[in-house]
């Protein structure tokens, strides 16, 4: 039995972030639960409420491949020691992920309830939230990927970059909104996602997503200086400035490519078009993912 390659470590890490995720589903499902007035159940399955869907789909996408990712990077060499430290990876992870997607539903997007809206089955504001909860994930493991910090030291670093990532998450969305007021007669695009304009939210959360994207990229590119604050939030400012800037460029040059002729800000911002903003969606994670393979 030579030729199998499996070891007892790979099953032990198997099993134990098998079981993590079934655990982290079930607390999933707790929240999704209790966010819901009607219960999980009902809204889904009863009054058939796809952005509820939406919404519970990419919240669980996120945490298992969160799970799975940081899992993938123990080496189950001391079982109990490792294990350990595996679970309190994931609640850093999950917190950070929660404080992401807060701030920017209570900050950055002030204006448009999200967790009201699909409750009322507007299917883009669970597109807007699932670009923000996918996006925050990758922008925890690209911390993770970036520092592997388990000093004091290090962590305070970490939340300290974790916050200049959002101010870049901040920028990104104040130049979108921007972008749509100026092509719609200084129209608010927040209170156009009331209206459930479906392109708009594929379009929004394809610029998130490609966004940190750009900046899993620029961590990965960067060094990290153990201790020294200044040093590390200069250098991930800076590369991760240039691949977000870098991204944009090249997106808008291949939806001008790919749509030759085709007025996409009216196609999407007033005719709902989401043809059209799939292919800006994919776009948009095609050169994000370029990037990350790249760098």
């Amino acid at each position: 039995m030579d030729y199998i390659t499996l070891s007892n470590q790979a099953f032990i890490a198997l099993g134990s972030s098998f079981i993590l995720a079934l655990l982290v589903i079930l607390i999933v499902r707790t929240i999704m639960k209790n966010k819901s007035p009607n219960g999980l159940r009902k809204e889904l399955a009863q009054k058939d409420n796809f952005a509820m869907g939406i919404s519970y789909a990419s919240t669980l996408f996120t945490v298992l491949v969160v799970t799975g990712f940081l899992f993938k990077n123990l080496s189950f060499t001391d079982i109990r020691a490792d294990t350990l430290y595996g679970i309190l990876l994931m609640l850093f992870a999950f917190a950070y992920i929660h404080v992401g997607k807060n701030i920017h539903a209570n900050f950055i997007l002030k204006d448009f309830n999200e967790e009201k809206e699909i409750q009322h089955k507007n299917i883009c504001a669970a597109l807007v939230e699932s670009g923000v909860m996918i996006g925050n994930g990758v922008l925890v493991l690209g911390l993770y990927n970036w520092s592997h910090a388990q000093s004091l030291d290090g962590l305070l670093i970490l939340a300290v970059t974790f916050i200049l990532l959002q101010v870049f998450m901040y920028i990104s969305s104040r130049w979108q909104e921007y972008a749509f007021s100026k092509a719609n007669q200084g129209s608010s695009l927040q209170n156009q996602f009331k209206f459930e304009n479906i392109s708009l939210g594929l379009r929004y959360g394809g610029q998130t997503l490609g966004t940190c994207l750009a900046i899993y990229a620029g961590l990965a590119s960067a060094a990290y200086f153990p201790g020294k604050m200044v040093e590390n939030l200069i250098m991930v400012a800076m590369q991760c400035g240039i691949l977000i800037i870098l991204q944009q460029f090249l997106s808008a040059l291949a939806i001008r490519l790919a749509l030759p002729k085709i007025n996409t800000e009216s196609e999407i911002d007033q005719q709902d078009n989401i043809g059209i903003a799939s292919i800006e969606l994919a776009i948009y994670i095609a050169v994000g993912l370029l990037l990350v393979k790249l760098f």
